[in-house]
């Protein structure tokens, strides 16, 4: 939304410095959240679940910890690009990390027995490709010239305000995350 303001305001190089700040929120979470996936476990036995699904249930999350920091550059990237109305390369990408994200899941789970390791395995490193493909989009495309104008340690000014006016979207991308995590697990198991 901050972006979309900026880039309706034509405040282009602010566009830069607020997807930056995003990306430190996003990590600060993802570093939080990093202990709950590691004992996920035992968060799962204290609400219920059976102990053969709480073990699996863990091993699946820390294989995830490597895609809450992907998620937490990729979203913001997305943001931005969208804000600038930047979308089909967007597609493009999602639509070629799609493809090698099958062949990937099916090769780690199937014909290298990884299992559920290797689903949550491949689920990060398709993220990373993501974030990757993205941050090389925003780097490179002429597209982002005036909108992008390198990291700046002015990322980190004024981070609280901020951090309050994006708290209720950092939740809401949480509760999303996290849906999609137990659903995956559900139909896994």
């Amino acid at each position: 939304t901050v972006c979309g303001q900026a880039y309706g305001a034509r405040q282009y190089g602010a566009m830069g410095i607020i997807c930056q700040r995003a990306i430190v929120l996003h990590v600060g979470a993802a570093v939080i959240l990093t202990f709950l996936y590691l004992y996920s476990g035992s968060f799962l036995k204290s609400i219920g679940q059976s102990d053969s699904i709480a073990e699996q249930g863990q091993i699946f999350a820390r294989g995830l910890i490597p895609q809450l920091y992907a998620f937490a550059i990729s979203c913001p990237q997305q943001r931005f690009l969208q804000a600038q109305n930047i979308v089909n390369p967007l597609a493009y990408i999602a639509v070629g990390v799609f493809l090698l994200h099958i062949l990937l899941t099916w090769l780690a789970v199937y014909v290298l027995n990884y299992g559920i390791l290797g689903a949550a395995l491949t689920l990060s490193l398709s993220w990373w490709l993501l974030a990757i493909f993205q941050g090389l989009y925003i780097l490179l495309s002429p597209s982002c010239r005036e909108t992008w104008t390198g990291l700046s340690l002015r990322a980190f000014k004024g981070i609280w305000p901020y951090f309050k006016l994006t708290a209720a979207s950092a939740v809401m991308l949480w509760y999303v995350h996290c849906a999609s995590v137990i659903l995956t697990l559900n139909a896994a198991l």
